[in-house]
Parts: C-alpha cells; sequence; structure tokens
C-alpha cells in the first residue's frame, strides 16, 4: 500500500482529496428543507435577479448572482411562485411556497467550497514538495465542522473561499515554479482578488499577495537597496495587477445593475437619476451603470453606518469579539427541529461549531510562527529552511492582518468571519508542521508519516463527534451534554 501511494501519489491524492471533499459537502446539502440565517437575505436577493427587480445590499453582488443563476439553471422550483421574494429583503418562512427546493439556492456555496479542496492542496503541493503532508492537511480542511455547516447553504462564504483559495494557489505555483515573474502573473492572481472582492469585500486583505509576489519577484533589487529598478517595476506591474482586479469588480456590478430592470417595493438609495434609468428600460447603458454604482456605494455606506455594536449583555445575542473566534467564542445555533420519539425528545440542531482538533491546532500553530519570527528577526537564530520561513512569515502576517482589520469595525461580528483567517491559520499550521518535522517527512520516516495520519484520524473523529451540529441529526440531551465541551462556545441546549 505504501509502495502504491508513493508511485502514484501525483494522480492519486488529488483525486482521493477531491472524492472526500464531495462526499462531505453535497449529500443531501438541501436539508435543512427551510430558510436559516441569511439566507433569509440571500435567497431574496438572488430571486430578484431572476424577476429583473433592482435591489442594493451591504455585500458585493457575485454571491447571489451565482446563486440566481445555479437556481434559474436547476430549474427545480420553476412551478412555484416565489415573487415575495422580490418584494422584501427578508424572505419570512411563511412566504416560503409549499414544496420549494433549496439545492438551487445552495448549490454555489456547497459545490465552489468542496473544490476549493484542490486550491487548498496545490497551494501545499508546490509550497512543500510532500505530496503526503499536502493531502493529509486537505483532510484536515475538509473535515472541519464550522466550515462545512455554513458552506452547505445559500451564504457567501463557501463561494468566496473558492476565489480566495485560487489566488493564493496561484501565488504559490508562480512563486514555487522559480520562473520570471511575468505580469501576466500579477493579473490572474488580479482576477481571483477581484472574484474574492466581488462577493464579500474583506477580501480586501489578499492585496497583501501582490506584495508577497513582488518581493519575491524583485527580491535582488530589495538586498541591493536598488530604489529606481524597483519604481520602474512598480510602474508596470501595480496596473497589471491592479486594472484586472478593477475591471473584475466593476464588470460583476454592470452586470449587477443591468439586470435590475424593474422596481419592487423599495427604491434604497437611488437616486431620481437612476430611478428615471430604470424606468425608460436603459439599464445596460454607460450613463446608468456609473449612477447605480455610485448609488449603490451610497447604500452600502449607509448600512454599515446603522448596524449595532456587539452588546453581550443583550438577551440572544449570537455576535462575539474577533479576539475570542480562535477558540470557538461564540458558537450559533443556526436553526433546530424538535421532535419526540416514544417518549424521548430528540432535536436536530443546525450549528456552526468548529471542529476543536482544528481549531486549537491552528492556533497552537500560529504561537509557534510567532516563536519562530520573533527569533529570527529580534534573537537572531538560524532558520533552517529558508524557503519554508518566509512563507510561514506571509501566512502569518496574512491572519494577523485580517484579525487586526477586523479589530477596526465596531460593527458586531460573528465567529464565520473567522473562516478566512481560519484557512490563512491552516495553511500556516501545515507549513509549520513540515518545517518542525521537515527531515523526517522529506524521507518519509514510517514514523513521521504514521503521526500524520494519526492527526488526520483524530481531525476525523472529532468531526464525526460533532457531525449532529453540521447535518442536524437528531440527537437526545444527553448525547447534546457530551457534545457540549467547552463553556465559551455557549451552545445552548433545546428543551
Amino acid at each position: 500500500m505504501r509502495n502504491l501511494l508513493n508511485k502514484h501519489c501525483k494522480t492519486l491524492y488529488p483525486a482521493l482529496v477531491l472524492i472526500l471533499s464531495l462526499s462531505i459537502y453535497l449529500p443531501f446539502y438541501g436539508q435543512p428543507n427551510s430558510l436559516f440565517w441569511d439566507e433569509n437575505y440571500h435567497i431574496a436577493s438572488a430571486q430578484k435577479y431572476i424577476d429583473g427587480v433592482m435591489y442594493m445590499e451591504p455585500h458585493p453582488p457575485l454571491g447571489k448572482l451565482l446563486m440566481a443563476a445555479s437556481e434559474k439553471l436547476l430549474g427545480l422550483n420553476d412551478s412555484l411562485d416565489k415573487s415575495a421574494f422580490s418584494k422584501t429583503d427578508y424572505v419570512k418562512g411563511e412566504t416560503v411556497p409549499n414544496g420549494m427546493s433549496y439545492y438551487g439556492f445552495r448549490l454555489p456555496s456547497t459545490l465552489l467550497m468542496a473544490l476549493s479542496a484542490l486550491f487548498f492542496y496545490g497551494t501545499l503541493r508546490h509550497i512543500t514538495r510532500n505530496y503526503h503532508l499536502a493531502a493529509a492537511f486537505s483532510a484536515i480542511m475538509i473535515l472541519d465542522n464550522g466550515l462545512v455547516v455554513h458552506s452547505r447553504a445559500a451564504m457567501l462564504e463557501g463561494i468566496q473561499m473558492f476565489f480566495i483559495l485560487g489566488a493564493i494557489y496561484w501565488l504559490a505555483r508562480t512563486i514555487e515554479q522559480g520562473k520570471t515573474k511575468y505580469l501576466k502573473h500579477y493579473a490572474i492572481i488580479g482576477v481571483f482578488i477581484g472574484l474574492a472582492f466581488s462577493v464579500k469585500v474583506n477580501a480586501a486583505v489578499l492585496l497583501l499577495l501582490f506584495v508577497m509576489l513582488f518581493g519575491v519577484d524583485q527580491w535582488d533589487n530589495i538586498k541591493s537597496w536598488n530604489f529606481l529598478a524597483l519604481v520602474k517595476r512598480l510602474a508596470i506591474t501595480v496596473p497589471a495587477g491592479v486594472l484586472p482586479l478593477v475591471l473584475v469588480v466593476l464588470s460583476i456590478f454592470y452586470i449587477h445593475i443591468g439586470l435590475g430592470s424593474s422596481f419592487g417595493v423599495k427604491n434604497y438609495s437611488a437616486s431620481s437619476e437612476y430611478r428615471h434609468q430604470i424606468e425608460t428600460g436603459n439599464t445596460y447603458s454607460i450613463n446608468t451603470f456609473l449612477v447605480g454604482l455610485r448609488d449603490n456605494y451610497t447604500n452600502m455606506s449607509k448600512y454599515a453606518d446603522g448596524v449595532p455594536r456587539l452588546d453581550v449583555c443583550k438577551d440572544g445575542e449570537n455576535g462575539s469579539s474577533p479576539i475570542s473566534w480562535p477558540i470557538g467564542n461564540k458558537t450559533i445555533n443556526y436553526r433546530w427541529n424538535k421532535n419526540t420519539i416514544d417518549g424521548v425528545v430528540q432535536v436536530q440542531y443546525h450549528n456552526i461549531v468548529p471542529n476543536p482538533v482544528t481549531w486549537f491546532s491552528v492556533l497552537a500553530g500560529l504561537l509557534l510562527s510567532l516563536g519562530l519570527i520573533i527569533g529570527h528577526f529580534v534573537y537572531r537564530n538560524p532558520i533552517t529552511q529558508p524557503k519554508l520561513f518566509y512563507w510561514i512569515s506571509g501566512f502569518t502576517t496574512l491572519y494577523i492582518s485580517y484579525m487586526l482589520a477586523i479589530l477596526q469595525i465596531e460593527r458586531v461580528m460573528y465567529l464565520y468571519h473567522y473562516l478566512v483567517p481560519l484557512m490563512f491559520g491552516l495553511i500556516n499550521l501545515s507549513l509549520v508542521y513540515n518545517y518542525i518535522f521537515y527531515n523526517s517527512l522529506a524521507q518519509r520516516n514510517r514514523h513521521a508519516l504514521g503521526n500524520l495520519a494519526a492527526f488526520v484520524a483524530l481531525v476525523a473523529f472529532a468531526f464525526y463527534i460533532f457531525s449532529p451540529f453540521t447535518y442536524s441529526l437528531p440527537i437526545t440531551e444527553a448525547e447534546f451534554n457530551v457534545r457540549n465541551w467547552f463553556s465559551f462556545w455557549k451552545l445552548e441546549l433545546v428543551k
């Protein structure tokens, strides 16, 4: 078996990663057959595209555009009247037609998150050149309860993660190929960042990828303080990366504005000029686009100002402080359903709960990487693997930069906002693991590979333990209490 893996790992491992990911994300993703959390908003927005109704909201439009395209393509609800969705920004349960399927709306997030495992695998394969480690940590990424439950929904994070990991993959591929860094490499990364930003604006942290690429591209000039050469290179690489990014974002907003050819019950922040263009059926004109883009930005700004702040004293507060996210505070019960069978109360929880082995390991990896970085730059400790060290420094910087930016936001934030830095942390953890056990892993030492397999098995076991929260499997009060490991998770028992 070991020889088989070593011989065919280049093709076998990606196939296994894809099979595992699809088998975790796709089965019965249409359940629960009810709206939960932000689906009430996003499904309403997606339906407006299908009905040609103008709307504005705080997030960029790409996620909802893909939901609308998927719903239209699958056509599972074509015989149902969903017109009520286009008359509101928040779909209430009583307005959902009987027999409605959620498979179409949830497919983009579910499928793209599942496919993103290949980008994750490819990133680690290029950086570490170790197929076993890349496959193992890809499995660890897949088997995270928080990622799975949130991505198997009509929400934005699963869609965005595909483009985030695509950008990171292309960066790793470009750098590790060791060839000349052409302008097309900057452009392709810019396209991925533009797509991720067009789902949620927190993808702006990915602009640091340009800095990382430029640093590798111009390392010799940086070391020699050749400012003239650096400025000349910046003059062409900045437009090469930023212009595709901007064009992607503007193109998606152009589609968003063009599809809004009629009014619902709200005008949002639409100016009289914008309303006039819609009334005259001119939504795809350049003038309408410019006016609509301005009005959409105005509406987004107004919404951000009106979001309440975190109030931990408020009854039922689902928000939490970013400082406590790495340990899983606070979980959110998206939806629950209670039944009594043979006198025993069983509850189906649909709850975002971390895989504790993964999340705590990510935190440990971050602390180790900080110690490694401080040890080298402050105490001048030598580094044994320079390439790995700088990759570790890069992903640690991405993680910390995101968290510092989030801490500046005054509005209430939620645990799933941690999923993006969690991904940075997972990549960092794999690199730290490789750094510590580099020689053993490179030599394919039996004990090293066994320990890696044991780590994956431990993650898989934890995933299984908490899978009732992930897949809405019915559990009793006693079974709930067995899984209520930490008080700071603030899991709420339904009696």
